[in-house]
């Protein structure tokens, strides 16, 4: 399984990078058919990528869980360093049930209201 779309994941610790970018730490993890037992397939740090889903990560909470939407892998190779450097990127994710904060909508979201007007103080 591992880090792909449609995963579940735990996060850890969460910190702003940019307002672009958040950047968390999670982990992923599988049972193991025969000893029954969780066994970790993934584990490290992923950004949060677009200011919409950075703002979104950036209020998580350690152990919460959600499901990864869509990812990317990408690497980089520094010459000057001899190092290559893998970036995992996460687009969209759904917080869920039993998050810290399934309760109230974000501050800058709202509530749908039903569609009907109050039209008691028109004039006419």
């Amino acid at each position: 399984m591992g880090f792909r779309n449609g995963a579940y994941a735990t996060v850890w610790e969460v910190s702003q990078t940019t307002n672009n970018v958040t950047t968390c730490r999670i982990s992923i993890s599988r049972k193991n058919k025969n000893t029954q037992e969780y066994e970790q397939d993934f584990s490290g740090f992923v950004k949060f990528i677009g200011s919409a889903v950075a703002d979104k990560a950036l209020r998580l909470h350690p152990k919460d869980r959600i499901k990864l939407g869509d990812v990317d892998v990408s690497t980089f190779y520094s010459k000057e360093k001899g190092i290559t450097y893998t970036d995992f990127k996460v687009f969209s994710f759904e917080l869920q049930e039993g998050g810290s904060h399934n309760a109230a909508p974000p501050p800058d979201e709202s509530p749908v209201d039903s569609g009907e007007v109050d039209d008691s103080n028109l004039p006419f």
